[in-house]
Parts: structure tokens; sequence; C-alpha cells
């Protein structure tokens, strides 16, 4: 029960992507999910929802696991939600950061079970092709999509065939010129070839991308995608025909009410509405970049990402997937931008190309038939330490984007949200404490999440690294010594 004598010591936001009505259901998911009424690494009781004229918002008494402080917590079920923690006994910063961690690792889990029963309409207006349903999407796209780590390795292998086909008719001589060849063909032309054909372009011109997104009827959701295809359809059209002709906000009863024309009932309360200035997004970061702004391409992917991809900054091409668009808010899909124009600034491409060329004619011209037996244990140990060269890209990129950017707080956020499961299965989201060798070792461009997040949250702004490669190069070598101290 609320004790209104308690001093407000501690408050703070957190963006979801849930309607009202499902927030409203935040405390039951809470009770029916927690071991024994517990959350992970805090003490909890007395949980209670209530209604009052300031809203609905859920209670609890709570502390940490280990320790005296105790205060009680107010979530207010609202967009976005409001964490209050009052306590007599001051503050205790661990803990409030532990319980926005752990509430912020409930509200992903919660939305994503709500996405089971969720229906997602997007298009980008001025774009008359994204107003219809989507098709099955283009191999050729989905390869040329991918990041440029996968296309370097899958050129490797393209590399061996190359190497055999031209051996069956005598012209191995050739094979190495066919490849590298073959492989400057191919990452000059992957940004373009991204963007090849496709409606989802973003341009000055057709700038936004507006998502729709709608709570249907719990268990309805395959009734909808498979009988009610055709309302969905004609829904979607006249949806994209009401923002062509709206430059302004369009509220959700409008589009509430043309749902209900097509014959899928809805309400105010069950749809959100999104229009997002993409364009402005990645523009404003490629001027802080001192760059200018790549070709731009939205992905259907419902995976939060994004990747840029091309040889140069003024060959490259942003992919941003819809579900990155959907789970982050603007400030974290900026950030996220940031990280991939880093990648293009500092030619991030041409690097991994020269590393890949280099081993190949390497291998080709000193050392490759001495390898025998070997040879594919060899090609794995190759990709494994190209991957582990991307950690140090990947820290630089995140450093940069942290730097340039300006707000690594939400760069941290950022990647909570999309890694959160990670996060979970490395234990590293709840507990202090570094990285383990195993997250060192996969086959990852990227460094673990915990060791990302910690070194955004600990970015300091006031002194800028003079060397952010030779920093980042530091960093990952710091982060796998104390890996050995980790449990």
């Amino acid at each position: 029960m609320t004790d209104p004598g308690l001093p407000l010591v501690f408050t703070q936001t957190i963006d979801t992507e849930l309607t009202h009505p499902k927030l409203l259901l935040l405390p039951k998911f809470i009770r029916e999910q927690s071991a024994f009424g517990q959350l992970p690494g805090i003490k909890m009781s007395d949980i209670e929802s209530y209604s009052s004229s300031g809203g609905h918002y859920m209670e609890f008494w709570a502390g940490p696991t280990r320790g005296e402080f105790k205060g009680l917590v107010r979530v207010y079920l609202e967009r976005p939600v409001r964490v209050e923690l009052r306590s007599s006994t001051g503050r205790d910063e661990a803990f409030e950061k532990q319980l926005v961690n752990v509430l912020l690792l409930i509200l992903q889990f919660f939305e994503e079970e709500v996405r089971n029963s969720t229906l997602y309409i997007g298009f980008v207006p001025g774009s008359p092709k994204t107003a219809q349903l989507r098709s099955s999407r283009s191999v050729i796209r989905t390869i040329f999509s991918g990041n440029l780590m996968t296309l370097f390795l899958l050129s490797i292998l393209i590399g061996i065939v190359v190497f055999y086909s031209l051996a069956a008719f005598g012209l191995e001589k050739y094979a190495p010129v066919a490849l590298i060849a073959l492989m400057l063909v191919l990452v000059l032309s992957v940004g373009r070839l991204a963007t090849l054909g496709s409606p989802w372009r973003i341009t000055p011109a057709s700038r936004e991308v507006v998502i729709v997104q709608h709570s249907v009827p719990e268990g309805m959701l395959p009734q909808y995608l498979g009988e009610f295809r055709d309302r969905i359809r004609v829904a979607k059209e006249r949806v994209y025909e009401l923002f062509l002709n709206c430059r302004g906000e369009v509220c959700a009863e409008n589009v509430a009410d043309i749902f209900a024309q097509a014959g899928l009932p809805a309400r105010k309360e069950d749809i959100i509405v999104k229009r997002i200035d993409v364009y402005g997004l990645v523009e404003n970061a490629a001027k802080r970049f001192n760059m200018p702004p790549p070709a731009i391409v939205i992905s259907g992917d419902p995976k939060p990402n994004a990747a840029a991809t091309g040889f140069t900054k003024r060959l490259g091409t942003m992919i941003i997937t819809m579900g990155l668009l959907v789970q982050l808010d603007e400030d974290e899909v900026e950030v996220v931008v940031g990280h991939e124009l880093s990648h293009l600034r500092f030619g991030d491409p041409i690097v991994l190309f020269s590393l890949v060329i280099a081993e190949y004619l390497a291998r080709v011209y000193l050392y490759g038939q001495f390898l025998g037996g070997f040879f594919f244990l060899y090609l794995l140990g190759v990709f494994w330490l190209i991957f582990f060269f991307g950690k140090f890209l990947e820290t630089r990129a995140d450093l940069e984007a942290g730097y340039i950017i300006g707000r690594p707080k939400v760069m941290a956020e950022a990647l909570k949200k999309i890694g959160f499961r990670r996060l979970v299965l490395e234990e590293r989201f709840l507990e202090a404490g570094g990285s383990k060798l195993s997250e060192w070792l996969r086959f990852d461009p990227h460094p673990p999440l915990y060791f990302r997040i910690q070194q955004m949250e600990s970015l300091d702004l006031a002194q800028p690294v003079p060397h952010p490669f030779l920093t980042s190069i530091r960093s990952v070598l710091s982060g796998i010594a104390r890996s050995r101290n980790v449990p």
C-alpha cells in the first residue's frame, strides 16, 4: 500500500512499443514469470496494481538481494513507462541501476510475447509499391544486404569453386586473378545491389517510414494473416492514402476507423502509429561524421539491426531493418546508425578487403602447397582471425558513435534492447563483472554484448581519445585479460 510520506529519491522513464491495454497486463506477466514472486537480482514483496486519477500503476517494495536498502517502487503503466523509487534511507545508485535494467529486461520479454498477437503494417509515403503487401523477398537482395564480413567469407568459398572450375580446364594459374576480380566487383557493387529496384529506398523526397502497430485479439493473428489477408491489403492501401495526403500527425483513431471499414475490428487504444523521418536521422548522423548520407534502404526483417555495406563512404549503403524502427526510439536508432557510419568513414570495407586479398595471395604463392590435409582447418583458423580482427573495428565503431553522436548511454540502452536474450543467456545483464573468455572466442566480429554496454556506460565525453582504433585494441585485449577471472 502506498506510503505518501516516503521521499522520492529516483525516477526514470523507459520507452516501450506496448499499447496502453497491453501495459495494463504487465503486473500479471511479472507475477506469472517471476520465480516465487521475485525479479532476478531484486528482493520484492507486496506487488499490487492501482488505478487513480493519475493513471494506472503497480507498486512493490524492493531492495537488492544482498544489502539492507529497501524502497517503494511505483511503475506507471503508460507510454513511456515511468519508474519512481521512494525511500526513507536515501539513494542506492547500484540498486537503482539494477532496478531499471531488470524492468527493461522484463519489458523486452513482455514486448516479445505481445508481438505474437500484433499486426504490423509499414510503408514509405511517396513510394506506392510499399503500400502493397510484401511478397517473398528477393534472394539476391537478401544476400547483398548482409554484412560485409559475411560477403568476404562467402567470396573465399566462391574462390575455392573458381579455382577448381578453372583447374578442370588447365587454367588454374589464372584462378587468383579471377578471384580478386570477382571479389573487387562484389565489394564495389554490394551497396548498390542491395537497393537495386527496391521500393523501400529512402530518399530526400521519400524520407519517412510509417509503421502501424495493431494489437489483435489473443490467438487471432494467424487468422489475420490468412483469412483476413485481403482485408489487410485494403486497409494498408487506404492508410497509405491517408498518410500521403496528410503531412501532419495522424491519430490512431483515424487508422482504427479505416481498419474497421475494411472489416478488421480495431479500437484506437489498440493502435500505435509511428512516423519516422529515417532520412533525417541518417542525414543528421552523417553531418556529425562530416560525410554525405549513404544510400538508405529498409529491410522487412523483424529483427532489430542495421548494416553498412559498400566499398567507400560515397558508394555506401545503409540497411535498416523494420524491427529496429519498431523496437527502438529515434535517439536509439540514430546512435545505431552512427555506429554503421563509423564503419564507412574509416573504410572498414577496404581494410577487410585488403586483409582477405593479402591472405589469399600469400596462401596461393607462398605456403598453400604445404597445407595438405590441414587446408580446411587452416581456413577455419583464418575465418576466426578475421572475425577476431573485426572485434577491434566494432569496438572502434561503438567508441566513434558514442563520442560523435554524443549519447553513449543511449547506445548502451539500444544494445540492451537489441541483445536482451543474449544478455540473459550470458548472465551478464543482471550481475556486475566482466565477460567470459568463451564469449570472446566465438565466430563473431562483435565483442561480447556486456563488454560493449560497459564501454558505453563508462564513456567520458569530456575526455575524447586521440586514437580511437588504438584505444579499441587496448580495450579488447584488456577485456580478454579480465575474462580469465570471470567464472
